[in-house]
């Protein structure tokens, strides 16, 4: 199988946004490449403190310390950038990657890329919405050429940036790149569980975003004074994996600091937060009826942000004072909206139609496009969807089990890719035992058929492994069934309907007598003939099921 080497540079600021976002693409990248028949080897390099994110997610990541650790271990600032730039050298001359993907800053945060970028990988750079001021940095602007692809997750309100020919040609236009989507979510009862929200209660998310800020602590105390001595409500206060002040306790009270709190949003019923990237877009996508204020960052256009959806009517804005705090007046008459179930409805399906997708998969296709096959890479894409591999976990299969199956089933060059994801789609609900106990009889079973010409003939052979996995199901063995497809001589003479139908009517001839597979072979083996003289399939079943009739 043909290797993709893929490295991912996410230099964090005081933030989680950068990170988050291309483990979100990653995610993507490592599926859609898999679908298209190679296999990505990726890896992140960090100065992230919350990169344990990547091991969650399933990636390895090499970690650099942030400025802000390196600030704290009193390093020398002019040892450290010297340290760094080595290590960012060194690091991408031995893994060598086939594709490097770099957010946000072209250059490094230190220009620790400047003569990193002569490598022979494809480099795509991720060039998200910062203010005007940094975005225009000749650091900014005069790398942009070295990039073969730049990635440009567009924002809900603000301006598209004019750039000259050269770049505007390699430039992909997307939206805005999330780690989860609306069909990833766990269910609100689910959700609500694994939270500990009281039935009856109104669950609010209280957050400042990743937990970096240094507006962080001060602003989730004041909210949660705020509000927690409000009977109504049950308080969920997402501190974020950077977060490094005291935690707060109470009866009314879950600290989470996940960085992947999102997988519980919809059992939230509405939110006060930080308009952070991450939480922003996320909370929107997921239809979470929010406040919204705006921390002071160096790149980050948060008050943009919150001037968009409060313009769309999707969310409401929180004021605060000139230390970042938002003040008890303020929330109060924040809570008094949110407490309206007509005010939550309204912003909650408004909020949805702002934010209706989130764009990693596409973006993620952008990333392998210099790479992989255009026919493969659409195929990939069209069977790769959202639903596809939600399915897939729910079933607890294993994508490789599924590549096996349609491979087996000649899918892979005989069906494109919307018609192989309804022939899965339809095994995972169809089996109606352990899927991937299922798939292990598919290959011994369809060695003994004929191969399928025409995509019209694998949906009919996908009819005949159901109908033998329904027929061996009565057994509940296993072990028993895979002997038994193994013990089967070959017959391509007879379409598989048809070898099918007699297959089923001998194991149906065993269950209804009470006789076991292993009964069953063991009449099937006298009734075969000697070795080099073996009779063929049908009339052996025949033979078999007459006698297995007459005891």
């Amino acid at each position: 199988m043909r290797h993709l080497t893929i490295v991912a540079y996410a230099v964090n600021g005081s933030g989680l946004g950068h990170l988050t976002r291309v483990v979100s693409i990653l995610r993507w990248v490592r599926r859609l490449s898999r679908l298209a028949g190679v296999q990505s080897d990726i890896f992140i390099l960090t100065s992230s403190e919350a990169c344990g994110l990547a091991l969650e997610e399933g990636f390895a990541a090499f970690k650099i310390p942030s400025k802000t650790a390196v600030r704290k271990a009193q390093i020398p600032k002019e040892e450290f950038l010297r340290l760094a730039r080595q290590w960012v050298w060194h690091s991408l001359g031995l893994l060598n990657p086939d594709i490097l993907l770099v957010d946000t800053f072209p250059a490094g945060s230190f220009g620790e890329l400047f003569h990193a970028l002569d490598t022979p990988a494809a480099k795509v750079f991720i060039k998200r919405a910062m203010k005007a001021e940094f975005a225009e940095q000749p650091t900014v602007q005069a790398l942009l050429p070295l990039y073969d692809v730049i990635l440009v997750p567009e924002e809900p309100g603000s301006i598209r940036p004019l750039y000259e020919p050269k770049i505007e040609a390699k430039t992909r236009f997307v939206g805005p790149i999330m780690l989860r989507e609306r069909q990833e979510l766990h269910a609100r009862d689910h959700a609500r569980r694994r939270l500990g929200i009281p039935a009856g209660k109104l669950a609010v998310w209280l957050t400042a975003g990743g937990g970096g800020d240094t507006t962080a602590e001060t602003s989730l105390g004041h909210l949660a004074d705020s509000l927690s001595n409000d009977p109504d409500l049950h308080l969920v206060i997402g501190a974020g994996p950077l977060f490094q002040g005291e935690p707060r306790r109470g009866p009314n009270i879950t600290w989470v600091q996940s960085s992947r709190a999102v997988e519980d949003y919809a059992g939230l019923d509405f939110a006060i937060s930080a308009a952070g990237f991450n939480s922003f877009y996320e909370l929107l996508h997921c239809g979470v009826p929010t406040a919204f204020y705006a921390q002071e960052k160096i790149a980050d256009e948060q008050a943009r942000r919150v001037a968009a959806a409060t313009e769309a009517g999707c969310a409401l804005s929180l004021a605060i004072d000139s230390k970042g705090v938002p003040q008890p007046e303020a929330v109060a008459q924040i809570l008094a909206e949110l407490k309206q179930p007509a005010v939550r409805n309204r912003l909650s399906e408004a909020a949805c139609q702002f934010v209706p997708e989130n764009w990693a998969r596409r973006a993620a296709l952008e990333v392998l496009a210099g790479k992989l096959s255009k026919s493969n890479l659409e195929e990939a894409f069209e069977l790769g969807t959202t639903g596809f591999f939600v399915n897939l976990q729910q079933s607890q299969c294993e994508l490789e089990t599924v590549l096996m199956l349609l491979s087996e089933l000649g899918a892979r060059s005989l069906c494109d890719g919307e018609e192989q994801r309804e022939l899965v789609e339809r095994f995972l609900t169809e089996s109606q035992i352990n899927v991937e106990s299922a798939a292990a009889l598919v290959p011994p079973f369809v060695r003994l058929l004929q191969k399928p010409k025409t995509a019209l003939e694998v949906e009919e052979l996908l009819d005949a492994v159901l109908e033998i996995i329904h027929a061996l199901r009565q057994f509940q063995d296993e072990r028993g069934a895979l002997s038994f497809l193994k013990l089967l001589p070959a017959e391509r003479t007879a379409t598989p309907a048809k070898v099918t139908a007699r297959l089923v009517e001998f194991l149906n001839a065993l269950a209804t007598t009470g006789e076991s597979l292993w009964r069953g072979m063991a009449v099937f083996g006298r009734h075969q003939g000697p070795r080099g003289e073996e009779k063929g399939l049908l009339p052996t079943l025949e033979a078999a099921k007459a006698e297995i009739l007459s005891d």
